[in-house]
């Protein structure tokens, strides 16, 4: 996959372009309930990146509009680009200027709103994507469950790194042929946001629990980890499937492997995938990069060349170059 800039901006073409009837036909199809959008709208222009169970939309008003939305299917993000928006849902009144981030609509929320000519990047999250989330942090909280204590970020710290998530995610989110590498791009991006709007699911951590993950974060839980990890690099092992194969909570995993090898059990998971890229290169069992990359879950070229020629002094397409001439 070539390297693209992360460019949080409009796109130079959009998949629709016009006014009216025809707008309002357009964005209703595209987010599958009606909007009943009101007013001028001006031109209205639409683009989006269809990534499987995450969407990522570039969305203009050149003029005032009013929208009174049933709930939608999924979860919307939405980065205010330029111009400033309104959003009224389950009796919480936003309002988001140039480069502000606001939660608009999720299940069972219908929302209402207006704006005044103005440009959005929309990211739309599947049930399934946050579900997966919610189980790697919290397995026994039922992920339907979730509720926010807030639609704006919890910081605005919380929001850049939001926006910069999705930046990048954007710029180099895998295709349909790479399964493992998309299910963990979508899974980074909802755990992103778990930890960018406050939530139950992180609210109601008890510290019972926290006291006895610390118990369970001992060598042996390390020690089957690494057995389950070198068995199954291949697959797409989250991080609560390996606590589940522990025996242990996905936190006390966490505690374990920070304690005893002063790194996460994903990173450790990645360097493990690292080295068999590097493998496959070597031994000619990856005809490119790329090939190798996918079959192991690297669906950044770019980081994937960084951690790479940090931990082996050379780039990828150095060692299948001299492994093939």
């Amino acid at each position: 996959m070539p390297q693209t800039r992360a460019r949080r901006g409009s796109p130079d073409a959009f998949d629709f372009e016009g006014v009216g009837d025809a707008a309002r036909d357009w964005l209703d199809a595209a987010y599958g309930t009606p909007l009943r959008l009101s007013g001028r709208m001006g031109t209205v222009r639409h683009s989006r990146a269809d990534h499987g169970d995450v969407a990522i939309d570039h969305l203009r008003f050149d003029a005032p509009v009013g929208f009174d939305s049933d709930a939608m299917p999924f979860l919307v993000v939405v980065d205010v680009l330029s111009g400033s928006i309104e959003y009224e849902r389950a009796g919480v009144t936003d309002r988001g200027h140039d480069g502000a981030t606001v939660l608009a609509a999720g299940w069972d929320m219908p929302f209402a709103g207006r704006g005044d000519g103005y440009a959005v990047r929309n990211t739309s999250i599947t049930a399934q994507v946050v579900m997966a989330a919610v189980a790697d942090v919290a397995p026994d909280h039922p992920w339907e469950h979730i509720s926010f204590d807030s639609y704006v970020p919890r910081s605005p710290a919380a929001g850049a790194r939001w926006r910069a998530t999705v930046d990048q995610l954007g710029a180099s989110f895998p295709g349909a042929e790479a399964p493992l590498a998309r299910s963990a791009a979508s899974r980074l991006l909802g755990h992103t946001l778990l930890d960018t709007f406050p939530n139950n699911v992180l609210r109601d951590q008890r510290p019972a629990e926290w006291r006895r993950d610390s118990r369970d974060a001992s060598p042996s839980t390390v020690r089957r980890a690494q057995r389950i990890i070198e068995a199954r690099a291949h697959e797409d092992l989250t991080l609560a499937a390996l606590a589940r194969e522990c025996r242990v909570s996905p936190r006390a995993l966490q505690y374990a492997f920070r304690r005893h090898l002063a790194c996460t059990p994903m990173a450790y998971l990645r360097r493990v995938r690292l080295d068999l890229v590097r493998q496959a290169l070597r031994d000619g069992s990856s005809p490119s990069v790329s090939d190798a990359a996918a079959r192991f879950g690297f669906f950044n070229p770019g980081r994937l060349a960084a951690e790479y020629r940090r931990v082996f002094d050379e780039n990828p397409g150095q060692t299948l170059s001299r492994v093939t001439s």
